[in-house]
């Protein structure tokens, strides 16, 4: 039986003047992208990807994420005491303004994965 993966896309604003924060956030997360996709395998998680958007003069971050169950990977990188994790929500409280952006559900996806995986 095929698992369904429940997927989000979040939009983080960045907060002016913490743009240079944001951008060594995500070189820290691109420099330890083994570490981060080992925690995925602990947090039930299948992908996470990270995108950058410049509108209308403002930064924003994009985060495209999947797991078996959304809730259940962010409480467990919340509580679980990596510390990859706490530097990573460390860079997030400092640079994104979290009362702002949205949070997007899928409504449907399509995918090929069992040929992406052989």
């Amino acid at each position: 039986m095929k698992k369904e993966m429940e997927i989000k896309l979040y939009k983080l604003e960045v907060i002016p003047g913490k743009e240079n924060i944001a951008e060594e956030w995500l070189e820290f997360l691109k420099q330890n992208k083994e570490a981060g996709e080992a925690l995925l395998k602990k947090e039930k998680a299948y992908f996470e990807a990270y995108f950058k958007s410049i509108e209308e003069g403002r930064m924003y971050i994009y985060l495209f994420f999947s797991a078996e169950d959304v809730n259940f990977s962010n409480n467990k990188a919340l509580h679980h005491g990596s510390s990859l994790d706490k530097k990573h929500f460390a860079y997030m409280k400092e640079c994104v303004d979290l009362s702002k952006g949205d949070i997007m559900n899928c409504l449907f996806y399509l995918n090929n994965m069992e040929d992406f995986m052989k």
